[in-house]
């Protein structure tokens, strides 16, 4: 999680490198948009490839931290062959990487609003887009990195953009930026705390997304069973917890392993309008408890059953907890970005469009 590197060098002035690939051609390791942090000490945190051109990479930063102008890097890897790194990687593709100094006690304001934007895909509900300069007619008034913030618009898709038109105090500065959109971090919320749980949190963690866990029990409830969720939901038993905010970015799991609970839960959450239920247990145990709810006079549409998974998880042979953690998580995943779930060797079209 980048963010708390960057909250880091905030917080203790130091400064850093915010490498970002702006552009790629072909197949890469990582796609457009995603980051690594660079210390000055030359320590990386994330990664743009399978570990080809990161010590590279660090020579460039070391340009940065020395000049503190921005930088950008053309990698060719579609045969390095004769490169001066010579890997041999073979990536088929080439990345344009954008190195972008993060300044506390020079430009403070500009670090803060890059945490400012990563801390809000932990915060919001919508995408937004922001953007980053990466030339400009007027940079006496509109510096090269300058990151904005691009409220109430819309773009296509992510990428550069030239001949965009940037207001600096009523000047009209032509720019060439590139833009991203800042999806929001998934919000996963599990009833039920057993031990099977605590594997579907760590997994689900491992991805740093939003984790939150409900339960009756507090003697469940607590860090030393969940060191890594972000928050606990004390409810009442036979109560549904309206405090939680479910949304569009909600995924539930549903694994109280108690007929009652997982019925009035279900109950609840009938009415979220939320994209995701996975409901722990055979096929045979959910329609029992769409037997329980008709007979109380509730009917569950169409719509809302496609839904519901269950028996929850992806059919990948899970038997341990870990396993069907593993399994559980991948389905959300998919769902999220409503993939297929099929192996790769079967898709006929690029992995990424």
């Amino acid at each position: 999680m980048l963010a708390k590197h960057i909250e880091s060098c905030v917080k203790q002035n130091k400064k850093g490198v915010l490498a970002t690939i702006i552009a790629k051609e072909g197949s890469s390791y990582r796609q457009v948009g995603a980051k690594s942090v660079i210390l000055e000490d030359g320590i990386i945190h994330g990664v743009l490839s399978g570990g080809c051109i990161e010590e590279d990479l660090t020579e460039h930063a070391k340009d940065v931290f020395l000049t503190k102008k921005p930088k950008k890097v053309f990698y060719d890897l579609k045969n390095d062959e004769d490169t001066p790194w010579g890997m041999g990687v073979g990536c088929n593709g080439a990345i344009t990487i954008w190195l972008g100094l993060i300044d506390p006690l020079g430009n403070r304001m500009e670090a803060i609003k890059i945490l400012e934007a990563l801390n809000n895909q932990y915060d919001g509900v919508d995408p937004f887009f922001v953007g980053t300069v990466i030339s400009s007619d007027y940079e006496e008034i509109l510096p090269l990195n300058t990151f904005l913030t691009l409220e109430n618009v819309h773009f296509e898709k992510k990428g550069i953009l030239e001949n965009f038109r940037y207001s600096v105090n009523g000047k009209l500065v032509n720019t060439t930026i590139f833009i991203e959109k800042v999806d929001p971090i998934p919000n996963v919320v599990i009833f039920g705390s057993g031990q099977d749980a605590q594997a579907v949190v760590k997994q689900i963690k491992q991805l740093h997304w939003q984790v939150t866990v409900v339960d009756h029990r507090p003697g469940y409830l607590v860090e030393a069973n969940f060191p890594s969720a972000d928050q606990f939901q004390l409810v009442k038993r036979g109560e549904f917890p309206n405090t939680i905010s479910f949304n569009h970015n909600t995924f539930i799991v549903l694994m109280t392993h108690h007929f009652e609970n997982d019925l009035n839960y279900l109950k609840g959450l009938l009415q979220k309008s939320i994209p995701y239920i996975g409901l722990l247990g055979p096929q045979k145990r959910y329609l029992q408890l769409k037997e329980r709810l008709r007979k109380e006079g509730i009917t569950i549409s169409e719509e809302v059953e496609n839904r519901i998974y269950t028996p929850i998880g992806l059919d990948i042979g899970s038997e341990t907890p870990e396993e069907i953690a593993l399994s559980i998580a991948a389905e959300i995943m998919s769902r999220r970005n409503l993939a297929s779930n099929n192996s790769l060797r079967y898709k006929e079209t690029p992995i990424h469009s």
